[in-house]
C-alpha cells in the first residue's frame, strides 16, 4: 500500500501515485482492508468526538446516545458508498463509450474518498464556519483526485474528457455525500 504522502501528490499530478496504483493493481479486498475501512473509521470517530465533547455546541437538545447511533450509521453508509461509487464511475464511463473495469473504478472511488475522510478532522474545532470550509476542501480534494486519476485508471485524455467525467462523477458523489450527511442529521434531530 502506498504512503499517505503519495496520495496528497495524486491531487495535483496525472501520474504520481496513479501510475503506481495502475501498475501494482491492489486487490479490492486489500483496498477495503487497508484504505477504505481504516479511513472510514475516521469520520465516524470524529462524529463521536463532536457529539461527546462538543455536542451541546452543535445540537444542545440532542442526547449523546444519538451521536453514537449517527456515527455507526455513517460508518456503515460510508463502507457501502465506496463500491457504489465504483459502480457509478463504471456506468458513467460506459455511457461515454469508455471501457472501465470495476477494479479500476474501485481504485479511483477509494482514492477519491480519502480527502473527504480526512476533512472530518475539522470536527476537532467546534466552529460551524470552519467545519463547512473543511468539508468544501474535502469535496474539492475528491474532485481533484477524480480529475487526475481518470486518465491513468480509465485511459482518458488529460484534458476535456477527464474533466467531463470528473464533473459527472463529483455530481453523483456530491449527492451521495449529501445523503450521508442526512444520515447523520436524521438520527440526531429526528423526533426531538
Amino acid at each position: 500500500m502506498m504512503k499517505l504522502s503519495v496520495y496528497s501528490r495524486m491531487m495535483v499530478s496525472f501520474h504520481e501515485g496513479w501510475d503506481e496504483l495502475q501498475r501494482e493493481r491492489p486487490s479490492i479486498n486489500n483496498l477495503m482492508l487497508n484504505l477504505v475501512l481504516p479511513f472510514s473509521l475516521l469520520p465516524a470517530a470524529m462524529i463521536l468526538y463532536a457529539g461527546h465533547v462538543n455536542g451541546t455546541y452543535y445540537a444542545p437538545q440532542v442526547p449523546v446516545e444519538r451521536w453514537d447511533g449517527a456515527a455507526l450509521l455513517f460508518l456503515l453508509a460510508e463502507l457501502a458508498t465506496v463500491p457504489l461509487m465504483a459502480w457509478v464511475l463504471q456506468q458513467i464511463a460506459g455511457s461515454k463509450q469508455i471501457a472501465a473495469s470495476f477494479h479500476d473504478s474501485f481504485v479511483l472511488a477509494a482514492s477519491a474518498a480519502l480527502p473527504l475522510w480526512l476533512s472530518s478532522l475539522v470536527l476537532l474545532v467546534p466552529n460551524l464556519a470552519f467545519n463547512l470550509v473543511g468539508a468544501l476542501f474535502g469535496l474539492f480534494g475528491a474532485f481533484a483526485m477524480l480529475y487526475h486519476g481518470l486518465p491513468v485508471m480509465f485511459g482518458t485524455d488529460e484534458d476535456i474528457e477527464s474533466l467531463d467525467l470528473a464533473y459527472s462523477a463529483i455530481s453523483v458523489g456530491g449527492a451521495a455525500w449529501a445523503i450521508l450527511m442526512a444520515l447523520v442529521l436524521l438520527p440526531l434531530f429526528g423526533n426531538l
